[in-house]
């Protein structure tokens, strides 16, 4: 059966040279997948680059401009390289440990996903250890991990929020705008499957076009900071000035790249690695239930820097005390 679905809709870096296939032959590489640079501070080099969630946030207080409250715990992510080792001496890839914090970002996408698939009870709201194995766990259609899907499938359509003219076309929509109530979830069975699924959650699929990013407030894109890290040096990218203009249950998608490098065949700087982090809830001001104590990540980043905020002590909203 041709499911149709695209798992890594948008998700390749370009043209690079294989030279496997001869010379000239160029071929298209998925993010994650090792590169070999053309320029940069790993020019002629082939590495591999991963992310890894360290913590992820757990709720956060809806934006207001009068009232910015960032999501808490603060999103840290993980920047990891391996280059690739020699294959006669057995030793395929090495990790690199240390790494110039030079010329690395990443940046986050906003997507929207039910709120029944959240519990911050649960170990299902953890975050998963790699983008690879996010997008593969579950077992899609012709995965190594398949199994049989529970059906009917669920999405947020494109543009739910649209309304439609009068005599039932769809309106003319100005750029876009932050919607005013929630997404309209729609529900699909296994012969009518979006095109641009780029992840999935039990049952429910996420797809590019479900993107709300621009709700998004604060440092969208950060540079990693070189801290110690379970006793070695470590580059890790901190979101400690993140809020969220709307209400609801959302996770984010990093994406890490090299401003300073280049690979044979893109022109642009390549997206290098990227990962879908673990789900978080957004409450209305009223609703909000108060922060916990910071972690003991955020109070070892601290110290190097990073703006984080710090508490000792948990902090319950006054609102729901009173009531």
């Amino acid at each position: 059966m041709d499911w149709g679905w695209n798992l890594h809709h948008r998700q390749t870096i370009g043209p690079v040279i294989d030279h496997t296939a001869g010379l000239g032959t160029q071929a298209p590489t998925a993010i994650g997948e090792p590169v070999t640079f053309s320029s940069g501070q790993f020019t002629g080099r082939t590495l591999r680059v991963e992310l890894q969630e360290l913590q992820k946030a757990e709720s956060g207080r809806k934006y207001a401009k009068v009232d910015r409250r960032p999501l808490d715990p603060p999103p840290a992510v993980l920047l990891r390289l391996f280059e690739a080792g020699n294959a006669q001496t057995g030793q395929f890839e090495q990790e690199l440990v240390h790494v110039q914090n030079v010329g690395f970002m990443c940046t986050v996408d906003l997507f929207p996903i039910p709120e029944a698939t959240y519990d911050s009870r649960s170990p299902g709201s953890q975050s998963p250890p790699s983008s690879e194995a996010s997008i593969s766990y579950g077992g899609f259609p012709g995965s190594s991990r398949e199994v049989q899907p529970r059906y009917p499938f669920t999405y947020f359509p494109l543009h739910p929020y649209m309304t439609l003219d009068v005599d039932g076309s769809q309106a003319t929509t100005p750029p876009f705008q932050i919607p005013r109530r929630q997404l309209m979830l729609g529900h699909l069975s296994q012969t009518e499957m979006p095109q641009d699924v780029v992840y999935h959650i039990g049952n429910h699929l996420v797809t590019e076009s479900s993107k709300l990013t621009p709700a998004l407030v604060g440092e969208k894109f950060v540079e990693p900071t070189l801290v110690d890290h379970k006793g070695k040096k470590a580059l890790i990218f901190v979101f400690g000035d993140l809020a969220v203009r709307r209400e609801g249950v959302f996770i984010l998608r990093y994406r890490a790249f090299d401003i300073f490098s280049g690979v044979p065949g893109n022109p642009h700087t390549p997206v290098l690695a990227e990962l879908y982090g673990g789900p978080f809830k957004v409450y209305s001001t009223r609703e909000f239930p108060g922060l916990e104590p910071s972690t003991e990540l955020t109070k070892n980043l601290s110290k190097y820097g990073v703006r984080v905020t710090l508490r000792d002590a948990e902090r319950k909203s006054k609102k729901r005390n009173k009531e």
